[in-house]
């Protein structure tokens, strides 16, 4: 039996955010942003030819969890460094040092933060599934011919 060809492919992974996760799918002549809470799914298809722009925005995101990270491996860099000099065995400071150090490094190289709206004629919708710049520019190198295929039959807009 051939296998039936996929409907979706998925553009981004889930995105957690509080209590919900999302991720974004491109159909054929579409895009799906696919919003869950575990017992609820809510999606939002938003038409190729129907979209007039993409705003992206930088924030702090990377910011903020550099700060988290950096404090974490701070205050257990020190707990660390007081129980060497004592000559004691730092073992879970030492993994919390650790962790610091690798989710500083992880931040780092995620890049920097934005946030991404899409405007059709009757709605602006957030894609919350993109959150960093790197991400969200291969996903917008993969939209903008998709759009630009479909939006070439419409005619120009401007005042007549």
């Amino acid at each position: 039996m051939a296998k039936a060809k996929k409907e979706y492919t998925r553009l981004t992974r889930n995105v957690g955010g509080f209590g919900t996760y999302s991720s974004l799918w491109l159909g054929a002549d579409h895009v799906m942003i696919v919003a869950s809470t575990g017992y609820t799914d809510t999606y939002v298809r938003l038409q190729f030819g129907d979209i007039k722009a993409i705003f992206v925005m930088p924030t702090n995101r990377r910011t903020w969890w550099g700060l988290s990270w950096g404090a974490m491996a701070f205050v257990s860099g020190l707990v660390l460094l007081s129980a060497v000099l004592n000559r004691e065995t730092p073992i879970f400071s030492a993994i919390f040092f650790a962790l610091g150090l690798i989710g500083l490094g992880w931040n780092q190289w995620l890049g920097a933060g934005c946030c991404a709206y899409v405007v059709t004629g009757v709605q602006t919708a957030k894609l919350p599934s993109l959150v960093r710049i790197k991400k969200t520019s291969r996903v917008l190198a993969r939209l903008e011919p998709l759009i630009a295929a479909a939006q070439t039959h419409l005619p120009p807009a401007g005042p007549e």
